[in-house]
């Protein structure tokens, strides 16, 4: 899932229109698979594979000169609030929940995630969702910054994107602070924001 989403984003590349990222069958996404964790944990060079991977998907989003939105559907945990926090904008439909489990499960975030849930929703709350297990509902995502705004379905979502285009034309996002610069830093910015996550990996000799 995480190379092929990384690479769909850097073949869409920059431009002036919206890249929407939907879940498939009424959920965002609930993160990395099962079989994903196992080879990620059953040796060094694939646990730094998987977390190449998932960094680079990440910082693709981040990266790219073109609005990404996440469409949060059902929920998103795990791996699945990484993605939505990479993005520019976060628009919920219906009632979403958010499930942060990393801390509960062992899990390290990449330093790119923790830097943008910092920023996101500023440091007590960024370092208090990163420990532990934590649920955040609809209302407490919107107060704390998780979601920009909420629809009651795709079709709501669609027609107010219809009428933001109609009020002004789109253009690539001002970004503002950035952890990369473009997609010429990718590798360097990969390796920087991977090392905080390797470290919940076992070293095997």
């Amino acid at each position: 899932m995480w190379q092929d989403l990384g690479a769909l984003v850097r073949q869409v590349g920059d431009g002036p229109d919206p890249l929407y990222v939907v879940g498939a069958g009424g959920y965002f996404c609930s993160g990395a698979d099962l079989d994903a964790l196992r080879f990620a944990r059953s040796g060094p060079d694939h646990a730094e594979e998987f977390v190449h991977a998932v960094v680079s998907a990440l910082l693709s989003i981040h990266a790219v000169d073109r609005e990404v939105v996440a469409v949060v559907e059902g929920g998103a945990a795990g791996g699945g609030v990484e993605i939505m926090a990479a993005c520019d904008r976060r628009a919920a439909l219906g009632e979403p929940t958010l499930v942060f489990p990393f801390g509960h499960h062992g899990m390290s975030l990449d330093g790119f995630t923790r830097w943008r849930l910092h920023r996101l929703v500023g440091d007590d709350e960024a370092e208090r969702l990163v420990d532990g297990r934590h649920v955040v509902g609809t209302d407490e995502a919107v107060r704390l910054g998780l979601l920009d705004e909420r629809h009651d379905d795709l079709a709501t979502l669609a027609a107010a994107e219809r009428r933001r285009r109609a009020a002004a034309p789109v253009a690539p996002p001002a970004h503002g602070e950035r952890y990369l610069a473009g997609v010429d830093e990718l590798p360097e910015a990969v390796s920087r924001a991977a090392g905080p996550m390797l470290v919940a990996f076992p070293r095997h000799t």
